[in-house]
């Protein structure tokens, strides 16, 4: 186990997220711990991260989620969807979404109301072009959706806002715009 520093919980070694507060780690290629800030405070070294980060290994942001019984790879077939209406997920099945990655957060994908006000994801209260009610997401029959709910700064996937109250289809790979805040569908 290690320790998160940005918010102390203590999370698996092979975390690339933080399973508490949503925060990608940072890492010392000398010392091989998480460390705040840009540069290792003990030795010197510039932190890099564990997606793709040249001299580390590629890990999957859903390794932070634990490992599973199919050789610890973060992925079990229960997370494949199989569309029943294709106008709703306009695409072949895929892995079920879970998590809206970007900004160093990792804000994982459930049920719930979202905003600067409150809901599921507290970090998005230090947004200010973030409404206080912004939007809902809600598991739809081939995957999760996100609906906005009037927000002044407005929600958008793949560089399209989306309309008030109109539940609109994530897939993985998505761009998605919370106000002025850009996350990717993973």
């Amino acid at each position: 186990m290690i320790q998160c520093p940005e918010c102390r919980a203590l999370i698996p070694d092979d975390s690339v997220f933080c399973d508490q507060c949503g925060k990608e780690l940072k890492w010392c290629p000398q010392c091989g711990r998480p460390k705040r800030g840009t540069e290792c405070p003990v030795c010197g070294s510039a932190l890099v991260s564990r997606i793709g980060g040249e001299g580390s290994p590629e890990i999957s942001p859903r390794a932070s989620l634990g490992r599973d019984d199919n050789g610890g790879n973060g992925r079990d077939d229960k997370n494949v969807v199989i569309p029943s209406d294709p106008s709703v997920i306009p695409s072949a099945a895929k892995e079920s979404a879970s998590a809206l990655v970007g900004n160093g957060w990792r804000l994982v994908i459930q049920e719930g109301a979202f905003g600067r006000r409150g809901g599921m994801w507290p970090e998005l209260a230090t947004c200010p072009y973030v409404s206080g009610s912004h939007g809902v997401i809600s598991k739809a029959a081939g995957g999760w959706t996100i609906t906005d709910s009037g927000s002044t700064n407005g929600t958008y996937v793949n560089d399209k806002r989306i309309a008030p109250g109109v539940p609109t289809a994530m897939a993985i790979g998505d761009r998605v715009r919370i106000a002025n805040l850009e996350f990717t569908v993973e």
